[in-house]
């Protein structure tokens, strides 16, 4: 994949402020606002807020985990547009939950109807796919009718919006495991980021078995993996909390069986949940052939020197 040159402005002067993106040779416009701020004269004066776009309502639900509504506004008669929609969500009860807003528009106005409609669609059907954050909308967006070459022409701007928010630190596009050769790996053997937990229960005799893969983000243990069901006083609460919030959706299905996969920062964390109890996963998870965790990053510490 080629670089990206990405052009951040601060429209205030301040991290914690409106931002404005774009990229060379592209007529797109992204802004990033908080907000508290979307009632200011820097961001309510703007001739680009009253066109035609697609925004991202950005925030948290009561269990810390990210939640997005996507939505398209279009011209009005009275010169509004974009801006105006997103004020009249900051009245609702229903979206009280974001804390800042990403919008997409262009440098030309050049969104109609059918464009938006696409990527309105597009952009929720990717969301969802991903399934880092709860997806607010309710109905799928009308996908709208365009031609071959139009959908190549929108396919890029969702190419290039999907960066652009990701390097606005929401990670809402980005699949929890990418492809093996996206992956930023020091080893060679790619079948070494697949790793295995299997350890037999003193109590049962059964034998545990999990899967996760490493990634430049951290652990994801993988759907089809076993959880073993703990004593609850053993179990660290921040893991509890988190088992006891899958089994309630069904991600855990009976048996102990995960259904959707779960990323965690470190191995002993993506271990402990799996088995339950505080242990070291760099020496739980091993390799198809046997290695630890441990063994791979010492290996790949002494070959970068």
């Amino acid at each position: 994949m080629k670089g990206k040159n990405i052009n951040m402005f601060l429209m205030e002067g301040e991290v914690t402020g409106a931002v404005k993106c774009t990229l060379s040779n592209w007529t797109g416009v992204i802004y990033k606002i908080p907000r508290q701020r979307l009632t200011t004269d820097i961001i309510k004066n703007r001739s680009d807020l009253k066109q035609s776009g697609i925004y991202f309502l950005i925030g948290k639900n009561e269990e810390d985990k990210g939640v997005v509504y996507i939505g398209q506004a279009g011209n009005r008669k009275n010169g509004e547009g974009i801006l105006l929609r997103i004020l009249e969500h900051t009245k609702s009860e229903e979206k009280d939950y974001f804390d800042e807003v990403i919008i997409l528009t262009t440098q030309n106005n050049s969104f109609g109807p059918t464009e938006i409609s696409y990527l309105e669609n597009t952009f929720t059907n990717l969301a969802r796919q991903v399934n880092r954050y709860e997806v607010k909308n309710g109905n799928e967006p009308n996908v709208g009718n365009v031609t071959e070459e139009k959908e190549s022409e929108l396919d890029e701007i969702v190419e290039n919006t999907k960066i652009i928010i990701g390097t606005l630190g929401h990670r809402l596009f980005v699949p929890m495991i990418a492809r093996i050769d996206e992956q930023v790996a020091q080893i060679e053997d790619k079948e070494e980021l697949k790793l295995f937990l299997r350890r037999k229960l003193q109590k049962t005799g059964e034998y545990v078995q999990a899967m996760c893969r490493r990634t430049s983000e951290g652990f994801v243990v993988l759907e089809g993996s076993m959880i073993v069901e703990v004593n609850r006083d053993a179990c660290p609460q921040s893991l509890l909390q988190l088992r006891d919030e899958l089994y309630r959706k069904g991600l855990i299905a009976h048996g102990g069986i995960l259904k959707e996969k779960q990323l965690f920062k470190s191995p002993s964390y993506a271990a402990a949940f799996v088995l339950g109890i505080n242990t070291n996963g760099r020496t739980e998870w091993k390799t198809e052939d046997g290695r630890t965790l441990k063994e791979i990053e010492e290996m790949e510490i002494e070959v970068s020197y």
